[in-house]
């Protein structure tokens, strides 16, 4: 019995590792971009409610990544939301969240959010990199920042057009 005990023992603590959880996930990685927005006329209706009056339609909504001078379509056909946003009701609105650009030269990146022929707007990114993360820390639409990660956690604005 005593045998028993001490072989258990052993065991035991050779099945022991100082391995820190990090290590036991190399290949871990936070990919932490992506921000929300209601979007609505000067008289508050909700733009991306589809039986709104003079609504922004699905279909017309593009976006366009800035890499290296370019400006490039989004479009992955593998992926559920191929142009890489999403509109959904959240309570009583209906929000869009977007994928931005999270283009690996730069650390502040920029996205032209296409909501029709003749509308764009202008968000850009600012990214804070680690070897195993990348994380919004703020965020500008048309020059204007309207969200800072020290100020707010919840990634969402109102967009007035």
């Amino acid at each position: 019995m005593k045998n028993l005990i001490i072989l258990t023992l052993f065991i035991t603590l050779l099945s022991c590792n100082k391995s820190n959880e990090m290590d036991q996930q190399p290949n871990a990685y936070n990919l932490d971009a992506l921000f929300e927005f209601s979007v609505v006329n000067t008289q508050n209706q909700d733009l991306l409610d589809p039986s709104s009056p003079n609504h922004i339609n699905q279909s017309d909504i593009k976006l366009y990544y800035l890499i290296d001078g370019y400006s490039k379509q989004v479009y992955n056909q593998n992926m559920d939301n191929p142009r890489n946003f999403l509109i959904y009701k959240h309570e009583n609105e209906y929000r869009i969240r977007i994928v931005p650009n999270i283009s690996e030269t730069e650390d502040k990146t920029t996205t032209y959010i296409q909501w029709s022929a003749n509308d764009t707007d202008t968000l850009e990114v600012l990214y804070e990199r680690t070897p195993r993360a990348l994380l919004e820390r703020k965020v500008w639409i048309n020059g204007k920042q309207i969200w800072d990660w020290t100020e707010n956690k919840n990634r969402f604005s109102v967009l007035v057009k």
